[in-house]
């Protein structure tokens, strides 16, 4: 009887293992996994698919991001230009370094929505995330982490529909799965955690 008992013990709890994990106890796991750095660097490669479109657009280049202040994707490939955001608004630049779009958040406020919950979704910022989006996801092996990420918010619903992040101890890839159709899928390459900005990233924040 008592090992009837043990077995029947066994299998419930290896039935709870297989149980997704509460939102917040599997988000205070994924945090504990992620580096905590006041910069992160590296590579990245984006992938756009249009609908409607066959062939999707490709562009590959840098980023840096920093806490507090935001995030700079600087694009080499197929053409240069540069693009920062922040929680406060959002800067396109050419070639030359000349703004060819900007857009404050005062007077966009899906915009500074957009700008901190994508700032949080690279940063990791998981107690942003959790503020306004619906999570679940899942622990891989030792060390990985998946989430998908449902937005709570009416105005970002008009923009995303869903984000599905993976990675470590950064953000490795990111999923954004847009209201009209369309997707993108960035994959972060090489990033690296840094103490602070070089002269020259400081130039692209301001």
């Amino acid at each position: 009887m008592r090992r009837r008992q043990m077995l029947h013990a066994g299998a419930a709890l290896a039935l709870l293992a297989m149980l997704p994990a509460h939102a917040e106890d599997l988000l205070a796991s994924v945090a504990r996994r992620l580096a905590d750095a006041p910069v992160i660097r590296g590579k990245f490669e984006q992938t756009r698919r249009l609908s409607g479109f066959s062939n999707p657009l490709v562009s590959r280049g840098d980023f840096v991001l920093t806490r507090g202040r935001g995030v700079v994707w600087q694009t080499r490939e197929p053409f240069p230009s540069s693009l920062l955001v922040t929680p406060e608004k959002l800067v396109m630049r050419g070639a030359d370094g000349s703004v060819q779009q900007q857009m404050q958040a005062e007077s966009q406020p899906a915009m500074r929505v957009v700008g901190e919950s994508m700032i949080a979704v690279l940063r990791g910022d998981l107690r942003g995330l959790s503020a306004r989006f619906d999570v679940t996801g899942k622990l891989v092996g030792s060390a990985g982490w998946a989430l998908t990420l449902i937005p709570k918010d009416a105005g970002m619903r008009r923009v995303f529909t869903r984000i599905e992040l993976a990675g470590d101890k950064f953000v490795r890839d990111v999923r954004l799965e847009e209201a009209g159709g369309d997707s993108t899928v960035v994959r972060m390459i090489d990033p690296a955690a840094a103490a602070k900005l070089t002269p020259a990233e400081e130039q692209r924040f301001e």
